[in-house]
């Protein structure tokens, strides 16, 4: 008689069984699966000690009273996205986690960063380049810092800067992080928050504009851009300095238009022998510093008279304008709050830049707030205290 009986036992223990195993693998499931960005490669660099942190402070203008946290371990990951014309490519970037933070889940922080023409010269590769990843970690939160398409280990070919198309790339890393964050057991709330210097800032505003074509299933709460360029276009009254401080960022923009667009007009804005030197100056081996020795400074022995005296008026810039329009993002649609910082004093950007995106999306019913500073040059050094500014207006939304 007790053999039936234990045979029900026998059975009940393998569909328990059976049923603990499957609650496992719905368990392991329930990660999000990355439609888009999906990491294929992840690394993790190392950790770095808040002391350590610390002591970084003075060097990249951080005040004294800017108090380190936590300590700190470092990601380098490998993503799938598109290029400017949709086809697929990997791109890279950082992630900076705090350590022992305890329970709290923590926010997610996209930080973008200034103009970078090495490959090499990012935060996948040195860390220590990433100070938006690795300055928001240090204070509690999850931070994300993309190389870049075609910088890092990206399979493209340049860097396609002032482009609209950006914004893709760069959402793609913010939903895969969700994916990563779930299988490593990073414990993340629904908060996404973005921090942008300089071009980082036009690639910021490029996220909110590729969210507001192609919603995603997150969206951004607030976001705070550092002497951003958004309204690209050419005004009748502008006019380049007699000497170009920086020529290779000059140049850069409508090198990279050129070829995005298969233009074909670069030597018709770029005076030779420069316009024929231009894919070995930016093949990703040289840095801005290193290119300028091999440009002149002087500017009307670098651009064609045409380009300075007759941009707005010749026929052959007629394509080019209508892209340079195309890209601009004065009137994007933004999500959440956004606060906008900007010297008076920056050489580089006018501070008329955000001015112009501060009365854009408040014309609109959007929540902007605009901070000009009386001092500062446009350096990520002079910069620093608005980085730390902009960390701490955050808080107001966790």
């Amino acid at each position: 008689m007790n053999k039936p009986l234990l045979r029900i036992r026998r059975i009940s223990i393998f569909t328990l069984l059976a049923i603990f195993v499957a609650c496992d693998d719905t368990e392991k499931e329930a990660c999000p699966i990355a439609e888009q960005g999906k990491y294929i490669s992840a690394s993790k660099i190392g950790e770095i000690d808040a002391q350590s942190i610390s002591d970084l402070k003075p060097s990249y203008g951080l005040p004294d009273d800017f108090s380190i946290l936590y300590d700190i371990e470092v990601y380098a990951v490998e993503y799938e996205t598109t290029d400017p014309k949709g086809n697929s490519v990997i791109a890279s970037g950082a992630i900076y986690i705090p350590l022992n933070t305890g329970d709290k889940p923590l926010s997610l922080v996209s930080g973008q960063h200034g103009l970078t023409i090495k490959r090499s010269d990012v935060a996948s590769v040195l860390p220590l380049y990433g100070y938006l990843g690795l300055f928001g970690a240090s204070i509690g939160y999850a931070v994300i810092q993309p190389d870049y398409l075609g910088l890092g280990s990206s399979t493209f070919p340049y860097y396609p800067v002032y482009q609209k198309t950006n914004g893709k790339f760069l959402l793609d890393m913010v939903e895969g992080m969700q994916s990563f964050a779930c299988e490593n057991e990073i414990n993340l709330n629904d908060n996404l928050y973005l921090i942008g210097y300089s071009n980082g800032g036009y690639n910021s505003i490029a996220m909110h504009n590729e969210l507001a074509l192609n919603p995603r299933t997150f969206d951004i709460d607030a976001s705070v851009v550092i002497a951003g360029y958004f309204d690209l276009e050419r005004g009748d009254n502008f006019s380049y300095p007699e000497r170009i401080g920086r020529p290779s960022w000059a140049i850069y923009h409508p090198y990279v238009l050129n070829k995005t667009y298969e233009l074909n007009i670069i030597d018709k804005i770029i005076q030779q022998p420069y316009a024929d030197q231009l894919d070995n100056l930016f093949s990703g081996d040289m840095a801005a510093s290193v290119i300028d020795r091999q440009l002149t400074d002087v500017t009307n022995k670098l651009f064609t008279s045409e380009y300075l005296d007759n941009y707005n008026s010749l026929s052959i810039f007629d394509t080019y304008r209508d892209v340079i329009t195309s890209n601009s993002l004065i009137d994007t649609k933004i999500s959440g709050d956004l606060l906008l910082i900007h010297s008076k004093e920056d050489e580089v950007v006018p501070f008329q830049q955000s001015e112009k995106l501060y009365n854009s999306v408040r014309s609109k019913g959007g929540n902007a707030e605009l901070v000009l500073l009386e001092k500062g040059k446009h350096s990520p050094q002079d910069y620093a205290p608005a980085v730390v500014d902009a960390l701490e207006w955050l808080k107001q939304y966790e």
